[in-house]
């Protein structure tokens, strides 16, 4: 038989998320504002729903196919550049240690921008904070991949800053990227008079998720191409090494591309839209 034990760190740590979880969802229940009450009542009638036709509106609807796309996007950088991301500081920096660390410093901006994040929406609009972080994410990505990131010290300081700047970017939009799908849902009902939400989270969620598994499986048929070896682990050769440098640099910015294009080419509901459409479905004065 196999015993296992748990120390008591782990239980004050599991104890700790637990009441931090409670806390948050408290406040989440508190402060969600419901813009749209059905309010459906025991065996009343309603129209059969239509699988197809909510499939067929969820494609035509603009905000919802743009919203997708940039999450795919993210995603399939996030998700995908984090093989590639290990290989860098095992074989390229020939320091596995700090890359934790580097991640750690990423989450910076996030945690700065996330409690302004709702007096700017208010002022700007989501649209327009979303495609702001895009170009953010576009601009240091292409620094990333066009500076010279050399294998040493002031090459790590300068992946560093293109990826606090990178991080601004992504957290920009991660941190309104649901509110922006609710406007998709909102905007199904003002072009086609059916909410139909249920089928719009579901295919967003679905296609987050494909573009979540995808990604690595994609990345990691790249890195064999450009002749990384499983077998060497972090004995990588110099040339593979710095072959996986440009692949993480080439991952963001297509990573920040397809967002950009998804909020900035797709995404329709800009800050005056979005009122308009609010004020003729009835959800503010």
């Amino acid at each position: 038989t196999v015993q296992t034990s748990v120390s008591p760190p782990q239980i004050f740590a599991a104890i700790a998320m637990g009441i931090i979880g409670f806390i948050a969802f408290r406040f989440m229940i508190r402060t969600t504002v419901i813009r749209s009450d059905v309010g459906l009542h025991l065996h009343q009638k309603q129209q059969r729903f239509n699988i197809l036709s909510a499939m067929k509106n969820f494609l035509k609807n603009r905000p919802a196919m743009g919203a997708t796309v940039a999450a795919m996007g993210m995603f399939l950088g996030m998700q995908g550049g984090v093989t590639a991301v290990t290989v860098l500081f095992q074989s390229y920096f020939g320091n596995a240690g700090i890359s934790g660390v580097v991640q750690v410093f990423s989450m910076i901006p996030v945690i700065i921008f996330t409690p302004i994040a709702g007096r700017l929406v208010k002022k700007y609009g989501k649209k327009e904070l979303s495609v702001i972080g895009a170009a953010v994410s576009v601009a240091a990505s292409l620094a990333m991949l066009l500076l010279p990131i050399t294998p040493d010290g002031k090459g790590v300081a300068i992946y560093v800053v293109c990826q606090l700047f990178n991080s601004l970017g992504i957290g920009v939009y991660s941190t309104v990227s649901w509110a922006l799908m609710g406007d998709a849902i909102d905007y199904n009902q003002w072009k086609n008079g059916a909410r139909e939400e249920g089928t719009t989270y579901a295919l967003h969620s679905f296609f987050r998720k494909l573009s979540q598994g995808l990604g690595p499986s994609a990345v990691l048929i790249i890195m064999y191409a450009l002749g990384y070896v499983g077998s060497s682990g972090a004995h990588q050769s110099i040339e593979v090494a710095r072959n996986m440098r440009y692949l993480v640099a080439a991952l963001y910015l297509i990573s920040a591309v397809l967002q950009l294009l998804g909020l900035g080419l797709i995404y329709n509901l800009n800050k005056k839209m979005t009122l308009r459409m609010q004020r003729e479905l009835g959800h503010v004065d």
